[in-house]
C-alpha cells in the first residue's frame, strides 16, 4: 500500500521534469525572440520615417522658406509649381516605379538588398532628379531653386559607379547629400541657420544607428555612403 503513492509521486516528478526541460526553454526562447522583434521595431520605423526618398521634397520646402531675398517676391503660383514638380519627380514617380517593379518581380524587395536592385534604385533617383532640374530650369528660375537637384544628380552619378563595385548605405547616402546641400546653401547664399545643418547631421546619425541595429550594413558601408553623398560639394569647393 505504501509503494503506490511512491510510484505516483515518482511518475509525477519525472513528468514535471520532462515538462520543465522541454517546455520552459522553448517559452524562454519564444519570449527572447519576441523581445528581439520588439527591439527591431524602432530602428525599422525610423528607417521608413526617415527614408531618403522624401528628402528632396523636404529640402525644396526648406529652400522656399530660407532667408533668400527672392522668396519674398515669388508669387504663390510659382511656389506651388516648384513644390509640385519636386514632389512628382523626386517622390511620387520614383515611389510608383519601385512599387510597380516589386509587384512585377523586377526587384525582390523594396529594401534593395542585392547589387542589381541598388543600381536600379540609384539610377531611378538620379534620372528623376535630372528631369526635375530640367523642368524647373525651363522656368528660368535662379540657381538657388535648382542647385540641390544638380547635387542629387551628381551624387547619384558617383553612387552609380561605386554601386558596381561596392555596397554602401543608400539611406546614409541620401542623408549625406542633404547635409552637403544645406552646407552648400549656407556657404553660397547664407540662407539657413547652422542649426539646420546640425539637425541634419544628428538625423543622419539616427538613421545610421537604425541601419546598423537592423544589421542592414556594416560600419564601412555607412561611412562609404556618407562620403559619397559629400563628394559633389567637395568637388565644387575644390573647383
Amino acid at each position: 500500500m505504501n509503494e503506490v503513492p511512491y510510484f505516483h509521486i515518482s511518475t509525477s516528478f519525472r513528468t514535471f521534469a520532462t515538462f520543465s526541460i522541454f517546455t520552459f526553454p522553448h517559452e524562454r526562447s519564444s519570449t527572447s525572440s519576441h523581445h528581439r522583434t520588439d527591439m527591431n521595431n524602432l530602428p525599422r520605423l525610423l528607417s521608413w520615417l526617415l527614408h531618403p526618398i522624401i528628402l528632396p521634397a523636404l529640402f525644396a520646402v526648406l529652400a522656399l522658406n530660407g532667408d533668400y531675398y527672392l522668396n519674398n517676391m515669388l508669387r504663390p503660383e510659382a511656389v506651388r509649381i516648384i513644390i509640385l514638380v519636386v514632389l512628382i519627380f523626386t517622390l511620387v514617380i520614383p515611389a510608383l516605379i519601385f512599387v510597380a517593379s516589386r509587384y512585377l518581380g523586377v526587384i525582390e524587395s523594396l529594401e534593395m538588398e542585392i547589387k542589381q536592385e541598388r543600381i536600379f534604385a540609384v539610377t531611378v533617383i538620379g534620372i528623376s532628379a535630372w528631369f526635375c532640374w530640367w523642368i524647373l530650369s525651363n522656368y528660368e528660375l535662379p540657381a538657388y531653386y535648382t542647385d540641390f537637384l544638380l547635387l542629387i544628380f551628381s551624387a547619384s552619378a558617383f553612387g552609380l559607379i561605386v554601386s558596381f563595385f561596392k555596397k554602401f548605405s543608400l539611406h546614409i547616402f541620401g542623408w549625406s547629400v542633404i547635409v552637403a546641400a544645406i552646407a552648400w546653401y549656407i556657404f553660397s547664399w547664407q540662407c539657413f541657420s547652422v542649426l539646420y545643418l546640425a539637425l541634419a547631421v544628428v538625423l543622419t546619425g539616427v538613421v545610421a544607428w537604425s541601419r546598423l541595429k537592423l544589421n542592414a550594413h556594416t560600419p564601412g558601408e555607412i561611412y562609404l555612403g556618407f562620403g559619397l553623398g559629400l563628394l559633389p560639394v567637395v568637388v565644387l569647393v575644390i573647383l
